[in-house]
């Protein structure tokens, strides 16, 4: 019998960056948690409260400093390294004592965290005694073979050095002993639970049975969606660069020029506080929305025109449609890359992006006689991985401190 199961109403722990991108992934996960039972506590930026506490979670919020990071386009090296640094001293100097005056009255039996927050949630972990720890994959995981931090930081900034210094205070004002000082500071954990099939993963094969890809989780939208699909024949086309990617008119409004509205119907989300007004008018065929909740579009859409980020893109591949990247950094290269490796779709460079070029790249997709096969492929992956169920067996498994490792 698992440690969750012997004791009905267990306590997790979860931080993650103040990004929607790294929280939606894990609300599918929480609410089988709190379905099955047990108690879910998050640490997050205080604009995702809400979302938060309609899981029936538990939000426990800062404001972050987290500024444009990550919404410049094709932000240097030398910009993520200074930019990585400030998460850095944001999770040791305000997310872990916030923390641990939450948690030192009620311990949490299991943490989960991303890479961008190990510094708060390992030590907090330790200090409240060695609790279980389970990182999560928002995007593509790293082991010894394939590392996403080495590939996107520069280890010879400033920043990255003044970051390894700051982690070394740190470790050792809290107690941190020497011998635990290469686990604490490793990229992954000796469990972890990636949001995405191990058949989509850079190097998937070299990964052990310490990682679980699990895949996302997809739900039905709540509530009316104000979009319905074309009756009349039409294509459909969604355009995205995510819910908070809102500043690049010019991207959208070459989107609206690339689709003729005799055959395309083009539905585009420029993000929750976007200024619609500012793309000015649009053809008919082409509706402009803050938000609507993929899952309503994806079943009807032909093609998805995003940036590559992982979550947006792993719907679209639960739904099985094919995909057209104009990745907005080096992260979201590494993806569109891997995008067209599997067959999956096509990548355009940002600065290649024109009606032409976009044009060009749809109606390949549209006429290329593989594409339906690789992703039916890939949809049998996806929803083979298990999603929120599979994670939340697991986790009912790690809460015991004596459990293996191994993901089943």
């Amino acid at each position: 019998m698992s440690a969750f199961a012997a004791t009905p109403r267990r306590h997790v722990a979860v931080f993650v960056f103040a990004d929607f991108g790294h929280l939606s992934p894990t609300l599918g996960l929480t609410r089988e948690l709190i379905r099955r039972g047990h108690r879910v506590t998050y640490f997050v930026d205080h604009q995702y409260r809400e979302v938060v506490e309609r899981t029936d979670a538990r939000a426990v919020v800062y404001t972050s400093r987290r500024g444009a990071f990550a919404k410049v386009p094709d932000a240097d090296a030398a910009r993520m390294a200074a930019e990585g640094h400030d998460l850095l001293v944001e999770s040791m100097e305000r997310v872990y004592p916030l923390a641990l005056s939450t948690l030192a009255a009620d311990p949490p039996d299991l943490v989960l965290y991303d890479f961008e927050s190990f510094p708060a949630a390992r030590m907090t972990a330790h200090t409240l005694g060695g609790v279980p720890t389970v990182q999560l994959g928002i995007s593509h995981v790293s082991n010894e073979v394939f590392s996403l931090r080495r590939l996107l930081l520069d280890p010879d900034a400033p920043s990255m050095r003044e970051g390894g210094e700051a982690l070394m205070r740190f470790a050792g004002n809290n107690g941190l002993a020497p011998d635990g000082l290469a686990r604490f500071l490793r990229e992954w954990d000796d469990r972890n639970l990636a949001f995405l099939p191990r058949e989509f993963q850079i190097e998937g094969t070299t990964f052990d049975e310490s990682y679980a890809f699990v895949g996302p989780t997809v739900t039905d939208p709540d509530g009316d969606v104000p979009w319905s699909p074309p009756a009349d024949g039409r294509r459909t086309a969604l355009v995205s660069l995510g819910t908070e990617s809102n500043r690049q008119r010019d991207f959208f409004r070459t989107c609206a020029d690339a689709f003729d509205g005799a055959e395309w119907q083009v539905v585009m989300t420029l993000g929750r506080e976007a200024d619609l007004a500012g793309l000015g008018d649009l053809p008919p065929h082409v509706q402009a929305h803050r938000w609507l909740p993929h899952p309503a579009v994806l079943p009807h859409a032909d093609v998805l025109v995003c940036h590559g980020g992982m979550s947006c893109l792993m719907e679209a591949l639960h739904f099985a449609t094919p995909v057209v990247v104009v990745p907005q950094g080096f992260e979201h290269t590494l993806t569109a890359r891997r995008v067209a490796e599997l067959g999956l779709g096509r990548m355009i460079d940002r600065d290649r992006l024109t009606a032409d070029t976009l044009g060009a790249a749809v109606g390949d997709i549209v006429a290329d006689p593989e594409i339906p096969e690789r992703m039916a492929w890939m949809r049998a992956s996806v929803r083979a991985a298990g999603g929120a169920a599979r994670a939340a067996r697991l986790l009912e498994q790690w809460a015991d401190p004596s459990a293996s490792t191994v993901a089943t």
